[in-house]
């Protein structure tokens, strides 16, 4: 492949993010993090979605386990595995070779973090009459 230079990355056709979900891409963990607990505790949604695809994948996990840990027992998890294709373009740098298109499938995790709501104490509390 040294005789080609990558000239087109594509991916199917991205849909418009939502508020409450997080693509995660080259950004520091610690950012997504913030952003996802202040999603969740500011309780302005009931879930956030985490997504990553190809290499962020494990990046992904990552932010959801740390989300967890820093709200012990108030959250819950839905995880959902699939994957896109992606197709890059290859233009030849030498005369005489052919343009090289590949299509490859990248692995795709949407990682749903949904807060438990807390127990009404008013409910709670028995009633002796």
């Amino acid at each position: 492949m040294d005789k080609y230079r990558r000239k087109q990355v594509g991916d199917e056709e991205e849909t418009a993010t939502a508020p409450n979900e997080i693509r995660i891409s080259n950004g520091q963990i610690r950012t997504y993090v913030d952003v996802a607990l202040r999603l969740l505790q500011e309780e302005k949604y009931p879930h956030v979605a985490i997504r990553g695809k190809g290499k962020t994948v494990n990046k992904a996990v990552t932010v959801t386990e740390i989300v967890k840990r820093k709200l012990v027992g108030r959250v819950t998890q839905q995880t959902q595995i699939s994957s896109v294709k992606a197709t890059d373009s290859w233009e030849p740098i030498e005369e005489g070779l052919d343009r090289i298109t590949v299509t490859r499938n990248l692995p795709c995790i949407e990682l749903r973090l949904t807060m438990i709501p807390e127990p009404n104490p008013r409910i709670l509390v028995s009633s002796n009459s």
